[in-house]
């Protein structure tokens, strides 16, 4: 055999991509804690059981809860793992959003990081200790805001160098795009615009998301979290949505294109779906119109957890509260539905 096509079939990775799976597999998962009030009688979930590595996609409609189970997430990955003496949980790793939809909302979610804080450390959140951990909290989280798809794949690209320069002394625990979806129709007019214009065949400019994002995983292996708008219903099931694209590797809508994503492979598919919002009867009062809106902001999300080899599927109850997200798990099985 040629000397040259032997060293070609020989396999071969970076130190840097062999530490990243080391790291992986070393991680202890990430600790939520969605209701610190009943975690020791709620059941658990595959929630409870994400390292560094995984991949997670959250499909729903608007207002479904989508970026409040991120918050919840990205949470977990910022705040410490212990401070003085008390246990806090955390990765105390940095978390990088890439805020496509504009609608990351730092009031809020300062105010749900400083809840968290608070209960667990016992404390009134305006302690100096719950603002001390606030602040160096939010040191290890890193937002970027891409305006398309051109500028989100170039800042993947350039994030091992802002890893390298910037945060040399920390590990980028969570890589979240929310959402993922963000400019899927702006991407299709260029596509064809560019399409009736070229001589030859134009790429998808998400193509070069794709390829961004699935190199900086394989070098860094963080865990990676994915918006995805459902705005459509399917026939088989009222807790699954006709998605927008079909994002690494999708479990329910398999295209020609699916194999492009081989190398960033799904854990969990996680759905969330809110019963429609009643309109106010006319004859209704201010007052009876206001306490109907206030139930209507804390109403539950149902949510279904399924994983990657649909051996597991979780349904939960999810709600959106003042100071914290509630989850009750409806039921758990080990078989497809």
């Amino acid at each position: 055999m040629d000397f040259n096509r032997m060293i070609q079939e020989v396999q071969s990775e970076s130190l840097q991509t062999l530490l990243a799976q080391v790291r992986c597999e070393d991680s202890p998962p990430l600790n939520i804690d969605l209701d610190a009030h009943h975690s020791s009688t709620r059941q658990e979930t595959p929630l409870d059981s994400l390292h560094l590595g995984d991949v997670l996609e959250i499909v729903g409609q608007p207002g479904s809860g989508k970026t409040h189970l991120l918050y919840l997430l990205m949470i977990a990955c910022i705040i410490p793992t212990t401070y003085s003496s008390v246990t806090i949980g955390g990765w105390d790793k940095v978390t990088v959003l890439f805020n496509t939809d504009a609608s990351f909302d730092l009031a809020r979610f300062k105010h749900l990081l400083t809840s968290r804080l608070a209960a667990i450390m016992k404390t009134p959140s305006e302690s100096d200790a719950v603002q001390l951990l606030v602040e160096r909290s939010l040191r290890n989280l890193h937002l970027f805001s891409p305006n398309s798809s051109t500028q989100l794949a170039e800042t993947l690209l350039y994030l091992p160098s802002y890893h390298r320069t910037k945060l040399s002394e920390s590990e980028i625990g969570i890589l979240a795009i929310d959402s993922i979806s963000a400019f899927h129709w702006s991407d299709r007019f260029t596509a064809e615009q560019l399409r009736s214009t070229a001589a030859h065949r134009v790429s998808n400019p998400f193509h070069h998301v794709v390829t961004a994002l699935c190199r900086f995983y394989s070098t860094h292996k963080p865990m990676v979290i994915l918006t995805n708008w459902g705005l459509t219903k399917t026939t088989e099931s009222p807790l699954a949505f006709r998605q927008h694209l079909n994002p690494p590797p999708a479990l329910f809508a398999v295209t020609p294109n699916s194999s492009s994503f081989t190398a960033l492979p799904l854990t969990l598919h996680i759905t969330l779906s809110t019963q429609p919002v009643s309109q106010i009867p006319v004859h209704f009062s201010l007052a009876d119109a206001c306490a109907q809106g206030s139930q209507m902001t804390s109403r539950p999300a149902q949510a279904v957890i399924r994983s990657a080899g649909g051996s597991q599927i979780s349904h939960f109850a999810f709600t959106v509260e003042k100071d914290r997200l509630s989850l009750t798990v409806i039921v758990s099985s080990l078989e497809p539905e």
